[in-house]
């Protein structure tokens, strides 16, 4: 079972809420599916990122990912109580994205409307915009290369295709 779904029957029973309601549809499971990345030598994909569970701890990185394929998203952060007292999410601290009056999670591989009952438990903080495309992240690492800057981290865990 993917993590993310064996998740959301956990914060379903817990919180009396139907999420797999909410789960990605296999289309937009297999438009999220086609990003790539290299890690090193290997080319990995968001659809190993998410079989893995990955993607639970890392919502800002899956997130940002995700989001370059919409046309103008919001990538938010805040507070969701379901997720309070996780493994991953002890006090609630959440990245999500916004886009055309949907939420789309990519911790708990759901989509829904923002005028939804389920948009209750997600307290906005704040919110951006994305500005990079894969070519401007691909020459930003550069720069961050040779500058020797810790966020070069980050570049080399997902390197764009």
């Amino acid at each position: 079972m993917i993590p993310s779904k064996r998740l959301r029957l956990i914060i379903s029973r817990h919180h009396k809420i139907k999420l797999e309601d909410y789960s990605w549809s296999k289309e937009f499971e297999n438009r999220i599916n086609k990003i790539k990345f290299i890690d090193g030598y290997k080319t990995l994909s968001l659809k190993t990122i998410f079989k893995d569970g990955y993607n639970i701890g890392n919502c800002l990185l899956t997130a940002y990912y995700v989001s370059t394929i919409f046309e103008r998203p919001l990538i938010c952060t805040g507070k969701v109580e379901i997720l309070k007292g996780t493994k991953n999410c002890p006090d609630g601290d959440h990245v999500w994205i916004e886009v055309d009056d949907m939420v789309i999670d990519t911790t708990l591989m759901v989509v829904f409307p923002i005028d939804s009952t389920l948009y209750r438990y997600y307290d906005k903080r704040s919110s951006i915009t994305p500005h990079f495309t894969f070519d401007e992240l691909s020459y930003q690492e550069d720069i961050y290369e040779k500058e020797n800057s810790q966020i070069t981290y980050y570049f080399d865990l997902y390197k764009t295709e």
